[in-house]
């Protein structure tokens, strides 16, 4: 079966984009056997994986706005990309992805993994922590990422967000050997990264 990589580097990626970017909910359910047509999105739709006519276009969309977010890249640095990943690795990001948004019941979920799996191609991340991220993005109220730039250096106030973001695993509530509950909350390493690739984005400066 074709995956989400493969409909990355084709030539249907620009015209699914943006048919799927245009893509209105409340429209006629029908339209979703134009993107059956596309080997992977019509694959899951026959295996029953999606759901309802609402779910199938809502997964369309969300796949539009992930690919969005990567198709400034050349496709020789996808392609590249793509061929340094075993078989196995491939299938597994392929399957944890396809999980995710699948899962997401926010558009801007699918937008964050798109800017996560574009940090991926252009190596500024490796699998680990592009899985970890996605894995993150998931669990995550996503309003609760607004918060992400008040912790990238110490914050002495505690707020729901950080105590959620320690849940998370953005911030090691860790402090001279010991876990504690009062504030000492700054982000760890994946929170760093994942501000960092949000703050590149103006993700921050989107309404959501």
């Amino acid at each position: 079966m074709e995956d989400i990589f493969d409909l990355a580097v084709s030539k249907k990626e620009h015209e699914f984009v943006r048919n799927g970017l245009a893509l209105e909910l409340d429209v006629s359910a029908d339209i979703v056997e134009t993107f059956c047509e596309i080997p992977y999105i019509g694959t899951l739709i026959k295996l029953g994986k999606v759901g309802s006519k609402f779910q199938e276009l809502h997964f369309v969309r969300k796949v539009a706005k992930f690919l969005e977010k990567e198709m400034d890249i050349p496709e020789k640095e996808k392609e590249m990309f793509l061929n340094s990943l075993t078989p196995k690795r491939r299938k597994k990001l392929y399957e944890y992805l396809t999980h995710y948004l699948l899962r997401a019941e926010d558009d801007a979920k699918a937008d964050i993994m798109g800017y996560v799996y574009k940090e991926r191609v252009s190596g500024r991340i490796d699998n680990e922590m592009f899985l970890r991220l996605c894995s993150i993005v998931d669990k995550v109220f996503v309003f609760d990422l607004r918060a992400l730039p008040e912790y990238v250096e110490k914050n002495t106030e505690s707020s729901i967000a950080a105590n959620n973001f320690i849940n998370l695993g953005l911030i090691d509530n860790f402090v001279g050997g010991l876990w504690i509950d009062k504030p000492s909350y700054e982000l760890n390493e994946t929170g760093l990264a994942l501000h960092r690739i949000l703050d590149s984005n103006g993700w921050y400066k989107i309404d959501v």
